[in-house]
């Protein structure tokens, strides 16, 4: 097997639970399945999280939905048990294989009488989604009896539940079932599970309140294996009327190879067009494949109309919600890679315009407020505390759903992107026109008071740096602001020519007749941010703040969980940001600004960037590659794709956990290879790259989409001009 797909952890550490599950995460866009042991159980994380199955307990936050863990399995002998929170292993290896999508384990044990092995290989099907298998091997270099226990575990991790009421186990033609319902909307969950072991064994079902296993008195030969082969499948649907109970009543031991090999098959196809092929360091190679692997296991392929959490489906972190981190460090990836799967992503949020307007008709504006964290049909999940101080324990006030408005704009620019990207028109009419004149004149209205003036300004809003709540006229925010009032524009230039009716209808819908003539009034008016030495203000007033280091903030703390932003946190009175701002602004329209003006600011803010989220490194790495700052930009592009296997990103906001994997991170490494080292981008309709390779990297070859048309691209070191092929 080529190491360059391969992740492999070598010895146990029980004090990294989260990571381990992390870094070792399975999924295949409906579910994902935590890195976990089959021994473990709720209290080290386990998880098999439904996408897009939300539920609420109490007054707690509403969240994704943990199902049934149909893939626990113990093994003991007498009183020993043959697993790692009960001793310590001789070996222990776990293995990703990125390439097929598969986990594995590999074991070794103790015993009175010679040694155990346990190794296992686990996939959740990419040919059919709602499908997963698991092979348990067991060799003994002795002969002796064992009991091998294996069934489905109801006893859920959740962060915010319990969140499945009313379990029932049922029992037919040896196919298990638990099926519950959520406590919120009764949504029934189902979990069906086979089992087949290669040996001779007695069998009894064991029927628990925690869940329904098959216990297996077995006799192991000296040095012959033994295999269990699990079988499952996952639904929102009633227990037993379904196809999915049928299928799994019709399956065999030998369908593990037929499954696998179907599995295989779709990853294959999506990595022939999406694979980066690097010539330099190994370890630059494994983790841009590891950053893709993760963008594709949690892409919704095949269903219309959904869209990607922020933490994927590593688990209920962030309440399992959509932010604007998937249109903005996610969509690029699959326009160029997957068309169907990108129109999928806007699609969600054209399918979210009602509830976007609710959202702005309760602020009192009209036009459409998209939610920050974005749950079913656009449902805005965010609280209003969603820190909590770690000296008080008291929830700490934020503000991200009332004045994080630039979320309307990522929106907007994202579905005008694809549309041009995709050369897809059809994408206007069926929603997307609607959605960018809905954002463009809620930007009109929350502006309004300035209509009239000779200048208008965007007061009492928060950029994409979190630590400065409540500022004015955020250069960011106005950009977007601005850019979305020239794409409504231009979509309504487009509508007049292309389908003038649609446009009528749609302008009488907004009950804005003039809302072209109103757009066009108010774009040069719209504030622009104070320019001083060449240095763009991130927001009004950000130069009078306390210039420090993030050092010497760092130093102020008094808990290492102590959150840094919010009315009195350390960073809120000085420049220190958490992540890049006005140099997303710059890595995002790098056209509109002169490269001046990109040197400037690049080398003022970076040293006052915390980094403290993980959108930040790779913007500061585009910004850096299109600098000729190589190796600074080597650098960056190191941390965001290594993100999830080291480990090394924020865990705690105050005492709220929010850990998981970090899909924006993963995005963000493909922007940096693409954006950054290839230099790509869209001039006049055009694709165009540049070579900007960093310094360790010798070639890259790539594959990418545009206007129907695929191309094959290799950039090699000194080679100004790239090789491109249409193929």
């Amino acid at each position: 097997m080529n190491s360059d797909w391969l992740f492999t952890q070598t010895g146990y550490d029980p004090e990294d639970l989260n990571g381990l599950g992390n870094r070792f995460m399975l999924a295949n866009g409906y579910m994902g399945y935590r890195g976990v042991l089959e021994e473990y159980g709720k209290k080290q994380l386990v998880a098999l999280n439904l996408g897009g199955v939300y539920d609420r307990n109490g007054d707690k936050w509403r969240e994704t939905v943990n199902a049934p863990d149909p893939m626990t399995i113990t093994l003991t002998r007498g009183d020993q048990a043959f697993s790692v929170l009960k001793q310590s292993p001789l070996a222990h290896t776990m293995t990703l294989d990125c390439q097929h999508a598969k986990v594995s384990r590999h074991t070794v044990f103790q015993a009175p009488e010679g040694t155990v092995t346990i190794t296992s290989e686990r996939f959740l099907s990419a040919a059919a989604t709602h499908y997963g298998a698991l092979q348990y091997h067991i060799e003994a270099d002795f002969a002796g009896d064992f009991t091998l226990r294996a069934g489905i575990d109801h006893d859920v991790w959740d962060i915010n539940g319990p969140h499945l009421f009313n379990y029932a186990q049922t029992v037919q033609d040896d196919t298990f079932c638990v099926f519950a319902r959520t406590g919120e909307k009764c949504v029934p969950i189902a979990v069906w599970q086979n089992q087949f072991l290669d040996a001779p064994a007695e069998a009894s079902i064991e029927r628990a309140t925690t869940g329904l296993f098959r216990n297996y008195q077995l006799h192991l030969t000296a040095n012959v294996p033994v295999t269990l082969t699990v079988f499952f499948g996952v639904s929102e649907t009633e227990r037993d009327d379904n196809a999915i109970a049928l299928a799994m009543r019709g399956v065999q031991a030998s369908d593990f190879a037929t499954w696998q090999a179907a599995h295989e098959a779709v990853w294959a196809k999506w990595w022939a067009q999406s694979d980066i092929e690097i010539d330099g360091p190994v370890d630059d190679q494994r983790a841009l494949r590891y950053s893709l692997y993760q963008l594709l296991a949690i892409a919704p392929h095949g269903v219309a109309d959904q869209s990607i959490p922020a933490r994927g489906l590593s688990g209920q972190t962030y309440k399992g919600a959509i932010f604007w981190d998937t249109e903005m460090f996610m969509l690029p990836f699959f326009l160029a890679t997957d068309a169907e799967t990108a129109r999928s992503l806007v699609g969600y949020r054209i399918r979210g315009l009602q509830a976007a307007k609710q959202k702005a008709a309760s602020y009192g504006f009209q036009g459409a407020f998209y939610a920050w964290e974005s749950q079913e049909n656009g449902f805005d999940a965010t609280s209003d505390f969603n820190v909590t101080d770690v000296f008080t324990k008291r929830p700490m006030r934020t503000y991200f759903r009332d004045k994080q408005v630039h979320i309307s704009g990522a929106i907007a620019l994202s579905i005008w992107q694809t549309a041009q990207w995709l050369n897809d028109p059809k994408l206007l009419l069926s929603g997307g026109a609607e959605v960018i004149l809905e954002c463009a004149r809620f930007y009109l209205d929350y502006v309004k008071q300035g209509l009239l003036d000779d200048t208008i300004v965007c007061d009492d809003v928060i950029g994409p740096d979190e630590y400065h709540e409540r500022v004015n006229n955020n250069a960011y925010t106005n950009k977007i602001i601005e850019e979305t009032w020239r794409a409504a524009l231009a979509v309504i230039d487009w509508l007049q020519k292309q389908a003038p009716s649609a446009l009528k209808t749609m302008l009488g819908q907004l009950h804005y007749a003039d809302l072209p003539q109103l757009i066009a009034a108010s774009l040069p008016k719209l504030k622009q941010p104070l320019v001083k030495d060449g240095v763009i203000a991130q927001f009004d007033g950000y130069f009078g703040l306390e210039d420090t280091t993030v050092e010497a903030v760092r130093s102020r703390l008094l808990d290492p969980r102590e959150y840094w932003g919010g009315a009195y946190g350390v960073a809120s009175q000085t420049q220190v940001i958490k992540q890049a701002d006005v140099m997303m602004m710059l890595a995002l329209f790098p056209q509109d600004y002169s490269p001046e003006t990109h040197q400037q600011n690049y080398a003022y803010y970076e040293p006052r960037t915390e980094h403290g989220s993980s959108l930040s490194w790779s913007m500061y790495a585009i910004e850096a590659a299109r600098l000729g700052l190589g190796d600074a930009a080597h650098d960056f592009f190191v941390k965001t794709a290594t993100v999830d296997l080291t480990g090394q990103s924020k865990q705690w906001a105050g005492s709220i956990y929010i850990g998981g994997t970090h899909p924006a991170a993963n995005g963000g490494a493909w922007l940096v290879a693409m954006r950054g080292f290839a230099g790509m981008q869209v001039r006049d309709g055009q694709l165009e790259f540049k070579n900007q390779l960093p310094p360790q990297w010798r070639a890259m070859r790539f594959h990418v989409g545009y206007h129907g048309r695929h191309y094959s691209v290799t950039l090699k070191a000194g080679q100004e001009q790239p090789e491109v092929e249409e193929n």
